[in-house]
């Protein structure tokens, strides 16, 4: 009896929001792999709180790590690292908002899910710039002649690229501002106010909310066509299980769930490929369709057509990975976890 008390009382210990070792804002200029570990490594000494303090805990943390990102994306000519973390913080956001959801209110939660999407977008679309940039820099060959009618088409592409590029980033600029006035950190600061109390440990709440994110990707994956949108979506419902995997305890993780999230990350690599050439792609079409030069369109039609076949390349031999064998690995994987939850 009294241990049970003891355990009660640490449930219900509450936990350290902003200056908790959880908070992304310590690692933020880290590696990737740093930031998660730092993140795995709270998860797993939380894992038995409870369920309302880590989620509250998890959330302030996150949305107050989008929010500094957000501020050094919006900065003129920020790094596409920068840009790119922005991008990943609010699909991260996002994904621990879906996976809370019992415990946020709806009106707190659309409204943060409403600019996270906004700021997805925007760091999204810059960073389709920042991938072709670096692509047409690969045609410059370090040795060649800055004269040469080639290099002169590429390099005033490349002004065009960086100009649009410039465009969509005052997206995330005119963002910041209007989170500023809406003060976001302010409305951060109260959801410790606003969750619901769950008394069940986090790691119980965590692993029933995981079936249902499994549940969605195995819907997805089974429709999915060999075509661009379908492909995406599959690649993006692959990352958001990967990132429920994330808000998981380790010691929640067995052996068929880690081989799953193994299964995931090459999925969305090899998938990565394919969106980022037809993203470079879409680009240049659109470009294709401005009053430009004969010189540059033709070099314009001429990488367009490249990026589309890279795309569809890229496709073909992606499903040349995923196989059927695959697919029902990963599905009797996923199966067999959560029969053993």
């Amino acid at each position: 009896m009294k241990n049970e008390q003891i355990e009660e009382h640490r449930s219900a210990s509450p936990i350290n929001s902003l200056e908790d070792p959880l908070s992304f804002s310590e690692v933020i200029c880290h590696d990737q792999e740093s930031f998660l570990l730092s993140f795995r490594n709270q998860i797993a000494c939380h894992a038995n709180h409870r369920a309302s303090d880590v989620v509250i805990t998890t959330l302030q943390t996150l949305l107050t790590t989008v929010w500094k990102a957000c501020a050094a994306a919006s900065q003129q000519g920020a790094d596409p690292e920068i840009v790119r973390r922005l991008r990943v913080t609010s699909r991260r956001a996002l994904v621990a908002l879906s996976i809370y959801s019992p415990l946020v209110p709806k009106v707190i939660a659309s409204c943060f899910r409403r600019h996270l999407h906004d700021l997805r977008q925007a760091a999204g679309l810059t960073r389709d710039y920042d991938v072709l940039s670096d692509r047409l820099h690969q045609h410059l060959p370090p040795t060649s002649s800055r004269h040469s009618a080639h290099d002169l088409s590429i390099r005033q592409l490349l002004q065009l690229v960086a100009k649009k590029r410039n465009e969509n980033q005052k997206k995330i600029q005119a963002k910041h501002a209007e989170l500023s006035s809406w003060n976001w950190p302010l409305h951060v600061a109260t959801i410790k106010n606003q969750v619901r109390l769950k008394k069940k440990v986090y790691k119980k709440f965590v692993q029933n909310q995981s079936k249902k994110s499994c549940t969605r990707f195995s819907k997805v994956a089974y429709s999915t066509k060999k075509n661009p949108s379908q492909l995406h979506r599959l690649r993006i419902e692959g990352k958001k299980l990967r990132y429920t995997f994330e808000f998981t305890p380790a010691d929640c993780l067995n052996r068929s769930l880690r081989e799953c999230g193994e299964t995931l990350r090459k999925m969305q690599n090899k998938l990565g490929n394919f969106t980022d050439h037809t993203a470079a792609s879409e680009i240049l079409h659109q470009f294709s369709k401005e009053p430009l030069a004969d010189d540059m369109l033709f070099m314009i039609h001429r990488m367009q057509r490249e990026e589309h076949e890279l795309a569809t390349l890229s496709c073909r031999q992606f499903f040349v990975w995923w196989t059927g064998k695959r697919r029902r690995s990963l599905y009797k994987r996923l199966e067999k976890a959560l029969d053993n939850d």
